[in-house]
């Protein structure tokens, strides 16, 4: 079995959920966030800062179109 997580680099700033505190926080543009997991077209990410989740809105800013998001999810 491969590792399910993927690093990859924002390329636009979006807004984040900090987990399990729920405070709203900005992660920047250029910034390299693993994704560990894909919930309902939602993400869950780790950064050097902490986990946090990231709305399936904005999935294109690492390159991925709502249309990808829902229709399969990526299997290891």
């Amino acid at each position: 079995m491969t590792n399910p997580q993927e690093e990859v680099e924002l390329t636009r700033d979006v807004n984040a959920t900090l987990i399990p505190h729920g405070e709203e926080f900005t992660l920047g543009s250029g910034e390299k966030v693993t994704i560990t997991h894909r919930l309902g077209g939602n993400f869950t990410v780790m950064t050097l800062q902490g986990m946090y989740r990231i709305a399936a809105k904005d999935a294109d800013a690492w390159g991925e179109s709502l249309t990808e998001v829902f229709a399969s999810p990526k299997t290891a």
